[in-house]
Parts: structure tokens; sequence; C-alpha cells
């Protein structure tokens, strides 16, 4: 049902600029807000699993937090993302695309944040239940030393995306993580697992896909100067 949610939220955030198409600035706005949404959640994310935090009101205002308040980031990224589409297609008659460049930076600082920390989190959660995913690994047919490959590889690329705006590895590293996401889909279908056990796969999968088209809204808002030629006669 999540999965649902999350492909719900983002059509019907994209659909909302057929409706409302805010100028720069107040997209601009709305691209900050995301972003500090993001950093709150991030926050919660590690308090809640990570805190060792014991009082049961509190770790249900957190757990309320980060279940509800991924749909709202859900929802602005799905206008946002739309947002920027639109705007890229009027680009050629915009005079000045530096409010554009501002919107596609800020967005995919919030969306890599979200990313990153998602892989990194799920890979500590690992690390700290080492028997039982050693146990899954073996009962799946593979060796101990594919769940050390698979966690560092996650990392990396959680990593990866993180650091993209000084490294630019967002792109690579978003595709190593989608092969992944793949193969966790198959190998909870090959051992007849629920469905709802590949949802948290399919859901990482998406995500990765969209901020891929971050990565081409930002190639797209940053050209490149042309190479300047040098004739000798």
């Amino acid at each position: 049902m999540d999965i649902l949610i999350l492909i719900g939220l983002l059509i019907l955030g994209f659909l909302v600029n057929l409706i409302w198409e805010p100028g720069v600035k107040s997209a601009n706005s709305l691209a900050r807000a995301y972003l500090i949404w993001i950093v709150i959640l991030v926050v919660a994310v590690w308090l809640f699993y990570f805190a060792g935090i014991k009082n049961a009101i509190i770790l249900k205002i957190l757990g309320q937090l980060i279940h509800y308040g991924g749909y709202l980031s859900n929802l602005l990224f799905g206008f946002l993302t739309g947002n920027m589409l639109f705007k890229l297609w009027l680009i050629d008659e915009m005079p000045n695309n530096g409010g554009l460049k501002k919107i596609v930076r800020t967005t995919l600082w919030g969306t890599s944040l979200a990313i990153g920390n998602s892989f990194i989190v799920a890979t500590v959660g690992k690390s700290m239940n080492m028997t039982y995913m050693i146990g899954f690994f073996q009962q799946s047919g593979y060796a101990t030393w594919f769940l050390y490959f698979i966690m560092s590889a996650e990392i990396i690329g959680g990593l990866g995306v993180l650091l993209h705006f000084k490294l630019r590895t967002g792109p690579l590293a978003a595709v190593g993580l989608m092969l992944i996401m793949v193969g966790a889909v198959y190998t909870h279908w090959h051992n007849s697992d629920p469905l709802s056990d590949s949802y948290a796969a399919a859901g990482e999968f998406i995500n990765l896909s969209l901020i891929l088209v971050l990565y081409y809204f930002e190639m797209r808002a940053n050209p490149k100067p042309p190479v300047s030629t040098i004739y000798i006669v």
C-alpha cells in the first residue's frame, strides 16, 4: 500500500502544476521548505532508531512524524519536479535562468540527503542485526561475503549520492543502487516472500529513478559553455 501512496502523491504533486504555476521566487521558497523538511525527517529517523530513546510517547511522535512526514515530502517533490520540468520547457525564452538553477540545486540537495541517508541508515540497521541478515542471505542461496559486499556497496552508493555536489558521483551511485534494488526485489520473488517485502526496495528504485531525472535537470539548467575553436591560418 505504501508504494501506491508514494506513486499517488508524486503524481498528485506533479498535477498541481496544471492548476497553479508559481513564479520562480515562490517555487524557490517551496524548494527551500522541502530541503528543511527533509533535514527534520533525517534528524527524526536517527533519533527514532539510534538515539536509544525509551519514552513511548516520544517514540510514537517520532514514528508518526517519519511516516506522515514522508507523505508530505513526496507531495512536495512531485510538485517541484513538475515545476522544474515546465520551466525547462521555457528555458530558451527565459532571459535569466538563475532562479531555475536555485530550484534545481535546492531540490537536488533535499533529495540527495533523503536518499543518501536512507541507504546509510538501512546499512547501519543491517550491521546491528547481522545474525538475522546472515541467515537471510544463506537461506536465499548467497554467501556471507556477498552480504558484506552489498552493505559496502550501499554505503558507498549512499555517500556517492550525498557527495554529488563535490565529486559529481550522483548518477553513477544512483544507477549502482538501482541495480541493488532490482536484486533485492528478485531475491524476495525467488524466495516466494510476501509482495510487501519488496515494497521498500521498489520505493527506493522509484526515488533513485527520480533523482536521475533531477541530475538531467541539473545538466539542462547548467549547460556547459561551448568550446572555443582556434583557427590557425
